[in-house]
Formats: C-alpha cells, structure tokens, sequence
C-alpha cells in the first residue's frame, strides 16, 4: 500500500525542487547561489519528476478504468508544466535575455 502513494512523493519532490531553484533565483541574497547551482536543482526535478510520472501511470493501469487514465494525463501535464517553467526561467536567466 506504502508504493501505492510514492508517486505522491516524487510528485511533491519535483514540485519542491524546481520551487527552491526558482525561489533561489528571485531572492537578491541566493541569486548567487542559483546560478552555481540552481541548474541541479532543475536536473533533479526533471528525473524525479520522470519517475513520478512512471508511478503515476503505473498505479493507473493497475487501477484500470478511464477515470484513472484521464487523472494520470492530467497529473502528468501538471508536473511536465511546472518543469518547464522551471527551465524556462534557467535557460533565460543563464542566457542573459
């Protein structure tokens, strides 16, 4: 039951990651930290957030029924859409635009 809800974690773990880096780079005393560090941050959060979208679609075939599917698809958008602000803010933040 206790690997039933991991995708929770993961998910929340993604959500935390690219939260930090960003927070990093908006605060003027961390900003100097974000740019050593902050694309690690992102890093990780695209390959947690990978395994928990694996979990996620995992728990619903084993579910079955489309209610579940259509909530996997919407909670896989929700992660892929939240990395990707996050990487949008590090490619333009690295980039100098």
């Amino acid at each position: 039951m206790a690997e039933d809800r991991l995708d929770k974690l993961f998910g929340m773990l993604c959500l935390t990651l690219c939260s930090v880096g960003t927070m990093l780079l908006f605060t003027p005393e961390t900003a100097n930290i974000y740019f050593s560090i902050g694309r690690y941050f992102v890093y990780a959060a695209f390959v947690v957030g990978l395994v928990s979208i694996t979990l996620i679609w995992r728990r619903s075939f084993k579910l079955r029924g489309w209610k579940n599917h259509i909530m996997s698809l919407i909670k896989s958008v929700v992660l892929v859409c939240i990395f990707s602000v996050a990487f949008v803010i590090l490619v333009v933040s690295h980039s100098g635009i």
